[in-house]
């Protein structure tokens, strides 16, 4: 295991700060959805979510202390809720996947040290997965692969990229490598989510489900979502989140402000 230190610090108290780290990056994922919305908050004069979001933003810094984060959690949920409650009904499936998960931590008064709420998270991770995927068996646009195709021609930037995999013609007739994609997708999912619940926690297992998170992110343009999963699996799999990995998720957080496709077209591409 200490060869894989690169990817947790395995002395206590920095195992302690770098799981305190993959909280932090989970709410800061949170948080960064709500500051896409204050824009539309000053212009409909909702000012106590105005406020809301500037006392999370100055409640975030905090929880990566050991005295004073579990306070600063509860402030930070506290300050969301109206927020959430205020667009309840077209609150996104990862909001409350967040709703879900992080707020179970105030249980616990040294959660980081507390293999239970590990275990809760990877429980709530896993089964997540599977219902992704039973959503995604049921509709049957994954597993012809028309899902893919609709995308590769009228999707985003980024989610045209297996468009020159097939023709035009895919629209009507998906073609076998569309299939294949939208086939691989859904046995990802049904996989990670049965070893997540059989307690499959290998350092090699959680690095490659990062990775295809990452690559599956560029592909939707839908970084923040992402994000949140890596965090969550960083304390699920009670690894943490080293500094490196949460440098490279805030800048995944920044881009998505705007959108990977933006910053593409802006190079020219």
């Amino acid at each position: 295991m200490r060869a894989l230190k690169i990817f947790a610090p395995w002395e206590s108290s920095e195992f302690a700060l770098a799981m305190r780290l993959a909280l932090l990056m989970a709410l800061l994922s949170v948080h960064f959805e709500k500051l896409q919305d204050v824009h539309r908050y000053v212009n409909t004069r909702q000012w106590l979510l105005v406020i809301c979001v500037v006392l999370g933003t100055i409640a975030l810094p905090f929880i990566a202390s050991a005295r004073y984060g579990r306070v600063a959690v509860v402030c930070f949920c506290l300050f969301m809720l109206p927020g959430i409650f205020y667009s309840w009904s077209s609150y996104a499936n990862h909001g409350w996947l967040a709703v879900w998960t992080i707020p179970i931590s105030l249980i616990f008064a040294r959660w980081w040290e507390s293999d239970a709420y590990s275990t809760y998270i990877r429980f709530t991770l896993g089964v997540v997965m599977l219902a992704a995927a039973l959503q995604k068996l049921v509709a049957g646009t994954y597993l012809d692969g028309s899902y893919i195709a609709y995308l590769s021609y009228h999707g985003g930037l980024t989610e045209t990229l297996f468009r020159s995999l097939c023709t035009v013609e895919t629209l009507n007739d998906p073609c076998g490598w569309h299939q294949f994609l939208g086939t691989f997708i859904v046995l990802w999912q049904i996989g990670v989510g049965l070893l997540l619940l059989l307690g499959v926690t290998g350092i090699l297992f959680l690095c490659v489900e990062v990775g295809f998170l990452i690559g599956a992110g560029i592909f939707a343009d839908e970084m923040n979502f992402q994000v949140l999963n890596i965090a969550l699996l960083c304390m699920a799999f009670r690894v943490g989140m080293p500094r490196w990995l949460f440098a490279l998720c805030f800048v995944f957080l920044i881009i998505d402000m705007r959108g990977i496709g933006s910053y593409l077209r802006l190079i020219g591409i």
